[in-house]
């Protein structure tokens, strides 16, 4: 695979991504997160999940990371290059029966590094 990686790839080691948990946890389904409230917000609002399911959330992102297309690349100097990753997220709860894509942007430092996850969102 060549470097930097390209739209329409798979991520690369995306099945080795790492921060996942820790990302989700501490900032995109952090209700009391400065920043993050609002994504938390939507996670909830939109597929009911919270906090609670950080879980469930960490492993639907990196069965998607693994298979999903990048859908954008940009250049991170010095840290590398930030990839796009949209991936179908099933809700949960009164929510079951709803799929929404949720954009995840993923920092490769170097080619050949592992993926580690910096923002997961959806969009509306």
């Amino acid at each position: 695979m060549a470097w930097p990686p390209t739209i329409g790839e798979v991520l690369p080691r995306g099945a080795d991504a790492f921060g996942v948990e820790e990302k989700l946890s501490a900032y995109c389904l952090n209700p009391d997160h400065e920043l993050g409230a609002a994504k938390a917000r939507g996670f909830q609002r939109i597929l009911g999940i919270a906090a609670a399911d950080v879980e469930y959330l960490a492993a639907e992102l990196l069965v998607g990371a693994g298979d999903a297309p990048i859908t954008s690349v940009r250049d991170n100097a010095p840290f590398g290059v930030l990839c796009e990753v949209r991936i179908g997220v099933r809700g949960l709860s009164e929510h079951h029966d709803r799929v929404v894509e949720v954009t995840t942007s993923w920092e490769l430092r170097h080619d050949g590094d592992p993926p580690r996850l910096v923002t997961a969102y959806i969009d509306g």
